[in-house]
């Protein structure tokens, strides 16, 4: 497919399949030799990460270059951003003694340094994006030794967020992962909470889709 074609083809994806709309929240495209750069500032993470994989299902090209960012609850400065992930990783036990390096620029977060297992890197990632001034979180740290990641420790990690969020009643939510889809079943007392918990699996890095079949009962 050409250049041309693949940016109108995912155009029309955008808007029909995931209602995203062009003029509240303008994606810009471009070629960047074989590959497809993506910029604009998005409502939700969910919309970021569906939008990128509507982009890699088009033939033809090399890769995506993303730069898509996800509009801060709170308006923040680079610095306050950083001191509040630092302090986060001091308060969560497994985090506090693990060397991690935060670089903050324009609200967009960058996590480097090793950790010991796909969990810490996970669990890492998420603090991040909880900070309400991240536009983006690239979660570059290694884990060493090395672990075969699997479904199972994606549920793990999922569950473990929403353990973690004061937000969200996680003993009514059920996870279960396949093939990287995250799927929540269960019930919640709120529409706040249940944006909490689908938000909560979609910052698990490694997560591709999030179904949520989440009820609000009050």
């Amino acid at each position: 497919m050409q250049g041309n074609e693949a940016l109108k083809t995912i155009k029309a994806a955008l808007e029909k399949e995931l209602h995203i709309d062009p003029i509240k929240n303008p994606i810009h495209l471009k070629m960047e030799g074989d590959a497809i750069l993506m910029e604009g500032i998005l409502e939700k993470i969910s919309h970021k990460k569906k939008a990128l994989l509507v982009a890699m299902g088009i033939s033809g090209t090399s890769g995506v270059i993303d730069r898509l960012r996800v509009k801060p609850a709170t308006e923040m400065g680079d610095k306050e951003i950083k001191n509040h992930i630092y302090d986060a990783f001091l308060e969560e036990p497994t985090l506090r003694d693990i060397t991690i390096e935060v670089d903050v620029n324009n609200g967009m977060v960058d996590l480097e340094g090793t950790v010991p297992s796909l969990s810490h890197k996970r669990l890492a990632g998420v603090l991040a994006w909880w900070v309400p001034g991240s536009a983006d979180v690239i979660n570059s740290l290694e884990v060493n030794p090395p672990e075969e990641d699997s479904d199972e420790e994606i549920t793990e990690a999922v569950v473990l967020a929403l353990e973690k969020d004061i937000l969200v009643n996680h003993s009514n939510i059920k996870v279960t992962t396949k093939n990287w889809v995250v799927t929540l079943d269960g019930a919640v007392h709120s529409e706040p909470a249940k944006n909490a918990a689908e938000d909560d699996a979609w910052y698990v890095w490694g997560v591709n889709e999030v179904k949520s079949r989440l009820k609000v009962i009050k």
